[in-house]
């Protein structure tokens, strides 16, 4: 392929390089970019998928196959729609569609070039998406669109003064994305892909050179000296995730393209908004690349495998990233308090892990039964925090482990439970943002204002009458309260079923949360707030 300066713009091969830099800088920037990740999932991979999106693009060119310029970025164009990863991969695609649609009457990308690609880039993503939001890398885009439409009247401008313009508003705009959207200001960050989008730009800027006869290029001297300065404030508030740790499960992240003939994206992206959230759908009638948050990956494979055949498909487990990614933040902050829960069962103890927030040591009632005083002693006393909360799930336990220490001991404070619905309600009532005293009250005040009932597996039996002792034990109108259900791990699944429908049936209750525990105490044990 041949290269080509021009005073003008950048040529084919420059465009080549300016991927490059792309790819660097976001290497360099992906670990900021993810701890910055909250919308539209708090999972710590915008970075990641923006990286791997770039990186697919700079793997895959092969510019000797291509004469000129326009073929060259429509080949990229392509690249970048099959490698995006993510919301934030197929939204960035969408600047390589715009400078391909800016590049088909021309052969340098300059000043005309650059102004159309950043407003087709623009149009292209705010139509790619399924009800937009403010303060998201399309708001960036929008700026950057016109800020390069209005700077470029100047009688003076040039490609160099209006992409300098360009990164100045995109760095502010990225600035007040925070102030844009809701959740954004909740967590304290920046929007993380507008920030990506904007240290792209930065970086593409930092590498312009002119040579002596004027010759606009893009230059990689084999430093990094290009690449700009990562953001200082890079880490999330910790209270960002207490205040949303009983959101609802964010389900799979599942990106695919689809190919076919007269694909209608607006038909796709419509009928695709009634099965998920965050639907993005970008391309042409013939090819096109989805991404979209949904409990069922397969029900959109499938309504999707309507309209044409299916690849590269890539679906990730959102909960999971965003349990990874609460754990890295929450690991970051010293603790001044731990807790040791002592309990059994597969469900409560993840329970317990995936809503407490600060040290957590789950010790099984089994081995505490089988332990000496002494031995349990030396591992709380091995947990380096300050202050150590202690919290049993039965009377026994408690007094055993409150006459081992004694009333006067500070560093170690002993809560007692009847049982794990009090221990539960007691546990969520901490916070490590609290001092020792405001935790211990919060926590035994919880625990005094629970409400449980133990009831057997034979009451299920005559439905009337263990209805009217439900009401009569809880001593509330059980309509519209929220249940949490302890159910023994051994219980039988009919059986389970058939109190779920009674309590959500017959007695009208909003909501039951159900919690697999290992107690020889009970079998059934409810929770009513």
């Amino acid at each position: 392929m041949t290269t080509t300066l021009n005073e003008n713009g950048l040529s084919s091969n420059d465009y080549i390089r300016m991927i490059k830099v792309f790819a660097i800088t976001l290497n360099e920037h992906r670990d900021v970019m993810n701890a910055l990740n909250v919308f539209p999932v708090p999972d710590a991979d915008t970075g990641t998928n923006m990286y791997i999106s770039i990186k697919g693009i700079q793997d895959n060119i092969n510019p000797d196959q291509f004469e000129d310029f326009n073929l060259l970025s429509k080949h990229i164009a392509d690249l970048a729609l099959l490698s995006a990863q993510g919301n934030s991969g197929l939204l960035i695609a969408q600047l390589f569609r715009g400078i391909h649609k800016s590049m088909t009457k021309s052969k340098t990308l300059g000043l005309n070039e650059f102004v159309d690609a950043l407003e087709s880039s623009y149009e292209f993503a705010q139509s790619s998406v399924y009800k937009p939001e403010e303060g998201t890398i399309i708001t960036v885009m929008r700026e950057c669109a016109q800020v390069a439409k209005e700077y470029s009247k100047y009688a003076d401008a040039n490609l160099e003064t209006v992409f300098e313009a360009v990164i100045e508003r995109a760095k502010l705009a990225v600035g007040e994305t925070k102030e844009q959207m809701e959740l954004l200001k909740r967590a304290d960050v920046v929007d993380s892909g507008a920030y990506g989008f904007s240290v792209m730009l930065e970086a593409a800027f930092n590498c312009l050179e002119r040579d002596d006869s004027g010759n606009l290029s893009i230059r990689i001297d084999g430093t990094h000296s290009f690449v700009p300065d990562i953001l200082e404030h890079n880490a999330l508030d910790k209270s960002f995730f207490e205040e949303s740790s009983h959101d609802g499960d964010w389900g799979y992240c599942t990106v695919f393209a689809l190919t076919g003939d007269s694909l209608n994206v607006e038909v796709i992206k419509e009928e695709l908004s009634n099965l998920g959230r965050s639907v993005v759908v970008s391309g042409s009638d013939t090819v096109c690349k989805i991404h979209v948050h949904v409990e069922d990956p397969e029900e959109v494979l499938r309504t999707a495998s309507k309209f044409g055949d299916i690849s590269n498909k890539n679906i990730t487990n959102m909960d999971e990233q965003y349990k990874e990614m609460r754990e890295q933040i929450l690991s970051q902050h010293s603790d001044e308090i731990s807790l040791i829960v002592i309990t059994e069962g597969k469900g409560i103890e993840g329970f317990l892990k995936d809503n407490t927030y600060g040290s957590l040591k789950i010790v099984k009632t089994s081995d505490f039964l089988k332990m000496p005083l002494e031995d349990f002693a030396d591992k709380v006393s091995d947990i380096s925090s300050k202050s150590k909360i202690i919290v049993s799930n039965n009377e026994e336990d408690y007094q055993k482990i409150l006459n081992f220490y004694g009333q006067s001991n500070k560093d170690v404070i002993i809560i007692g439970t009847k049982n794990d619905a009090e221990l539960v309600s007691a546990i969520l009532s901490f916070s490590p943002e609290q001092d020792v005293e405001g935790n211990i009250f919060g926590m035994k005040d919880a625990v005094s204002s629970t409400t449980s009932i133990v009831i057997h597996p034979s009451q299920l039996q005559d439905k009337n009458a263990l209805i009217n002792f439900l009401v009569e034990e809880s001593g509330l109108e059980m309509s519209n309260t929220f249940i949490s259900l302890f159910l023994s791990e051994s219980l039988d699944v009919d059986q389970i079923a058939h109190l779920n429908e009674l309590l959500l049936e017959d007695l009208g209750v909003a909501e039951v949360e159900t919690i697999t525990c290992d107690s020889k105490k009970w079998d059934i044990l409810i929770s009513v707030e």
